[in-house]
């Protein structure tokens, strides 16, 4: 330990250098690597929950709030290629990315849909309140890309719940068709059966079982093509019921705008600092220890008995001075 202890305090300079240049080298290099980056965020409010026309109706999250199913849709539309790479399109995305991606379009578009689907956070804030962000070095590119995401939103949730709505309404229009056909023939078989028994009375009718099945058949066709057309007219209420544009959906609080501040880059020099520092602190047990192994100082009686065989006679304690005739006589009497 006192060896360590000397070791030290000998080079002390030289180790205390090397503790401040380290984390100012990390701290340098982050700043040279890291560009400055800017944020541009829109706050949004949602009127209600994303709501998808199903078979049932209407379908939504009932345990999530309107700001959370909208967040929740918007993050699941991020996620699919198409829906990010139009964003990008229309942010101009591209031009701030390396030349040796813009080059290769492959590479340009995994890395346009790595860049949209990932960097951009959508956030419920509150009951209604959610915001939608995102960061990129050009200022003008953030808040494009804000922008064209609520755009874009607007448009697919509109075309999702036509969509939705539109198949349907088309496998239910196939069944109307059918049983309008069923009860078109339901009838002529009714009517046939009438015009074949005229000799009958109404009253005689009423009590004919094999006019009554008929009867009862026509009416269940009749019944069936009404309850088919009921329900495709709920569908088209309900699509009409949510809007022709996005303005059922949401309103923009605040509009995205191009950010003239950068963002902070404190947090990146805390860890090129932290980082700096402990190669330091590792480059100074590692130089600690070479000398420590390189001193094969004598200090005491022990570190003698290691590179001699001959007995310790006498122990002199340590002077700052020795006078010249007590040197003399103490090497005349260990001689």
């Amino acid at each position: 330990m006192m060896i360590v202890l000397e070791v030290i305090f000998r080079r002390l300079g030289r180790l205390l250098l090397l503790l401040i240049m380290l984390p100012a080298i990390g701290v340098a290099a982050l700043y040279v690597l890291i560009p400055r980056t800017y944020q541009s965020t829109a706050s949004l409010w949602a009127f209600q929950r994303y709501v998808v026309i199903g078979a049932t109706g209407p379908e939504t999250d009932l345990t999530s709030t309107p700001a959370q199913t909208q967040a929740t849709a918007i993050t699941e539309l991020l996620q699919s290629r198409t829906f990010a790479l139009e964003v990008a399109r229309q942010a101009n995305v591209a031009p701030t990315l390396s030349s040796s991606v813009q080059s290769n379009p492959q590479q340009l578009d995994d890395a346009l849909y790595t860049e949209i689907s990932t960097k951009v956070l959508v956030n419920p804030q509150a009951y209604n309140l959610y915001t939608i962000s995102y960061i990129n070095r050009d200022p003008k590119v953030a808040q494009q890309v804000v922008q064209a995401v609520i755009q874009d939103f607007a448009t697919q949730s509109q075309n999702f719940t036509k969509a939705e709505a539109q198949n349907l309404l088309d496998a239910y229009q196939a069944q109307l068709d059918q049983a309008q056909q069923a009860e078109q023939a339901a009838a002529a078989k009714e009517m046939q059966y009438v015009q074949s028994h005229a000799d009958l009375t109404p009253a005689q009718l009423q009590n004919d079982p094999q006019y009554n099945l008929l009867h009862s058949q026509t009416m269940q066709a009749q019944a069936t093509v009404q309850n088919i057309q009921s329900t495709i007219d709920t569908i088209n209420q309900e699509v009409a019921e949510q809007g022709s544009g996005a303005s059922y959906l949401f309103q923009v609080l605040d509009a995205p705008k191009v950010p003239t501040e950068a963002q902070s880059r404190i947090k990146y020099f805390l860890l090129g600092g932290g980082v700096g520092l402990g190669v330091a602190v590792l480059a100074w047990m590692f130089y600690i220890l070479i000398l420590v192994r390189r001193d094969h100082s004598v200090r005491t009686a022990v570190d003698l008995k290691k590179v001699t065989d001959f007995p310790v006679v006498l122990e002199m304690p340590y002077l700052s001075t020795i006078p010249p005739l007590l040197l003399e006589s103490k090497y005349a009497e260990v001689s």
